[in-house]
This record gives structure tokens, sequence and C-alpha cells, in this order.
């Protein structure tokens, strides 16, 4: 079984792996020990909703980019 030490690191990668910076996953880290599993629940799916905004964000821009070069294409 993994000890306490091993866990919070596996948490800490897992975290960075996600893309938070230092200071959040520091804030997650307190709420799990802490035992304030529906703050760190919200914050993360806060966080979700950014990330998927921002995937939003950029195939709006890739939608953009193709309808460009599909003009272009057209042009010659």
């Amino acid at each position: 079984m993994a000890n306490a030490a091993d866990e919070k690191a596996m948490i800490t990668e897992n975290l960075t792996d996600i893309g938070l910076d230092g200071s959040s996953i520091s804030r997650c880290i307190d709420m799990l020990e802490n035992g304030i599993y529906s703050d760190l629940e919200k914050f993360l799916s806060i966080y979700r909703r950014e990330l998927l905004d921002s995937v939003h964000e950029y195939n709006r821009r890739i939608d953009c980019l193709d309808y460009f070069t599909y003009r272009l294409k057209q042009r010659r």
C-alpha cells in the first residue's frame, strides 16, 4: 500500500498534468487534507469548464482558419 507521501506525490503529479499552477495545486491538496471535498469538486468543476471553454475557442479559430484557406483556394 502506498504511503501518504507517495499518494501526495501522485496527486501532485496528476494536478500538474491537468495544467494547474503551483498555487492551485497547493490549494487542492489543502482541501483534500482538510476533507473539504465539496469545495475541491467545485474548484475542479470550474477549472474543467475553463478548459472546455478554451477548447471551444480554439475550435472556433480552427474553423475560421479552415474557412479562410478554403476561400484562398477558391481565388486560384
